[in-house]
């Protein structure tokens, strides 16, 4: 079949047939040197709706783990460029941090891709995500092993001294490991590829996202991983930054923080439909009229 040209602005064919913008809707819409970025920071669900098939660049960050004493893993970091994503609404889910106490981060989804939440710095051997694992702490025994990381993320540092915690594994490093007069600093992050979009950490012109947070212990303080990963300190420690996918830091005495919660940014080429507002299409499929307005179709 080939779509009929007709008299007073109208055309016939089938859904197919049917031109469409390559053009999107949904979260905060900025655009960089002719391109559109969609930013996506409120946790939980909402929609993107793509009027046409794009073809698009993506950053899916889960949300950051919280740590205990080990430092909270920090969320999966997920992002390529020459996505294709068909015409239609997709759900767009933010994962939020970890709550405090040690707990594992929620998930972020685009379309058939999931960054799972980091891991805690608490139960540590139990994270299976694909996300960054949580540091440890020495217990009883003295000696603990960190959580492994995964496919997107890194492994949580190991603890050699009794009550003192190792970092949090980071999208680009795993966590440091405490033994005796080391740190254990949080993993760092990685590079938000997305240029024009500002989330993230921010370090020599670009942003990151994905540090794991620094573990704690007596008289302990240690430094999150870049890209949002909180402060391990011995009493009050920070949380990860939000849409960063950041772990938070471990605590000795008193306080907890939180993970910080993950994001999801598409940014992709627009294209627009050659016709001129007010045509009118004719679905033979589906039996319907559609009027164009600003490149979008609406059923008559």
């Amino acid at each position: 079949m080939t779509i009929e040209y007709l008299a007073g602005n109208r055309l016939r064919g089938t859904t197919a047939e049917r031109p469409n913008a390559g053009d999107g809707t949904g979260g905060t819409k900025t655009t960089n040197s002719g391109d559109n970025i969609h930013t996506f920071t409120t946790t939980g669900n909402s929609t993107f709706t793509a009027n046409g098939a794009l073809t698009v660049q993506y950053l899916v960050v889960g949300g950051g783990g919280s740590g205990e004493q080990g430092g909270g893993g920090a969320g999966a970091v997920r992002q390529a460029t020459g996505f294709s994503v068909p015409a239609g609404t997709y759900t767009v889910t933010v994962g939020a941090g970890a709550s405090v106490g040690g707990n594992i981060g929620g998930d972020s989804i685009f379309h058939t891709i999931t960054s799972n939440g980091g891991g805690d710095g608490n139960n540590n051997a139990s994270y299976t995500g694909n996300g960054s694992g949580g540091g440890a702490y020495g217990g009883s025994g003295g000696s603990n092993t960190g959580a492994s990381g995964g496919t997107f993320g890194n492994d949580g540092g190991d603890s050699s001294t009794n009550l003192h915690g190792a970092g949090g594994g980071g999208a680009g490093a795993s966590g440091q490991d405490y033994s005796g007069g080391s740190t254990g600093a949080g993993g760092a992050g990685t590079q938000n590829l997305i240029v024009g979009s500002t989330i993230g950490e921010s370090s020599g012109g670009n942003y990151y996202v994905g540090g794991g947070g620094g573990g704690a212990g007596s008289g302990q303080n240690t430094s999150g991983g870049l890209g949002g990963g909180g402060l391990g300190k011995d009493r009050n420690p920070t949380a990860g930054d939000p849409n960063t996918g950041g772990g938070s830091g471990g605590s000795y005495n008193t306080g907890q923080a939180a993970g910080g919660s993950g994001v999801v940014i598409i940014k992709y080429t627009p294209t627009s439909i050659n016709l001129q507002d007010g045509a009118i299409y004719y679905d033979k499929q589906l039996n319907k009229e559609y009027i164009l307005s600003n490149n979008t179709w609406t059923e008559l």
